[in-house]
């Protein structure tokens, strides 16, 4: 791997490569040539403009859309032919841009109900309560307020989900995310609509993500949050990569600035 996160020929990546991937909607190229990487235990920005191909990406990889060329790859698992289940099973997981929380669960609940892929129970086992059974529960629920915990959220296991405020709807998105320990984090837009402190409080919940050896790939529109937090940055425009390479690097790239920062601090200056 080189030190701007790209994989050296030959090589077995730990982590998430995309190579020379393309993708249309009829006439329109979205995504077209793109070549990035995100290596286990890293956090990765993902921006770009509006329109820029970057959630066209995320649907790729998490195998909701198929690219018409390239090869997407997850360690030794080939992604492109694999479906969004199998692909979540391997260890890829994501948020989206608008928080789907189970309404009418609570907090826990939601949590518990992510689990359902890791009970050893059969049908006689839950038709007769067997105490393996209550034990497994017991510890599913156990692990499921330990996350809560984790993202700042055990004060409201029992608040029903659709009552949360908008900061901590997208606290639970993540925290519903990371039980199944995924090796790769996609998170869409986490930062958007989070005040100041929420922001800080989301960083650093990244940072500790990062720190068990998860990857993150993260979208967003807040460029002082995605450098804030992110090592490396891959940059899209019209559905190209403009550049990839460290966070401190890109943001004094011109051609970045121009395409892209730029465009931001305009449409701030405008109002828009």
């Amino acid at each position: 791997m080189t030190s701007a996160g790209t994989v050296e020929p030959g090589s077995t990546p730990e982590g998430l490569v995309l190579t020379q991937v393309s993708k249309a909607f009829g006439g329109v190229t979205a995504v077209k040539d793109a070549s990035f990487s995100v290596m286990l235990g890293q956090i990765h920005g993902l921006i770009g403009p509006n329109g820029a191909g970057k959630s066209t990406v995320i649907g790729l990889v998490t195998g909701f859309l198929r690219p018409d060329s390239g090869d997407i790859r997850f360690g030794a698992h080939d992604l492109n032919r694999m479906t969004p289940e199998a692909i979540a099973q391997v260890g890829i997981a994501r948020t989206f841009q608008k928080a789907t929380p189970l309404v009418g669960l609570t907090a826990l609940e939601n949590i518990l109900v992510g689990m359902h892929t890791r009970y050893h129970g059969g049908v006689l086992a839950a038709l007769v309560r067997t105490s393996a059974l209550r034990r497994e529960e017991r510890g599913m629920a156990e692990r499921a307020q330990m996350i809560l915990e984790r993202f700042g959220l055990a004060d409201d296991a029992n608040t029903d989900a659709g009552d949360l405020p908008f900061g901590k709807l997208r606290f639970l998105e993540i925290a519903r995310s990371m039980v199944l320990e995924p090796q790769l984090l996609l998170l869409d837009e986490p930062a958007a609509g989070l005040n100041r402190v929420e922001a800080a409080r989301l960083s650093a919940l990244i940072q500790g993500i990062r720190s068990t050896g998860t990857g993150v790939l993260i979208v967003d529109h807040d460029v002082p949050f995605v450098f804030g937090v992110c090592e490396q940055v891959t940059v899209m425009n019209l559905g190209q990569i403009l550049a990839s390479d460290h966070a401190a690097k890109i943001y004094e790239n011109p051609a970045v600035r121009e395409a892209y920062l730029g465009t931001q601090r305009a449409q701030t200056e405008a109002g828009a």
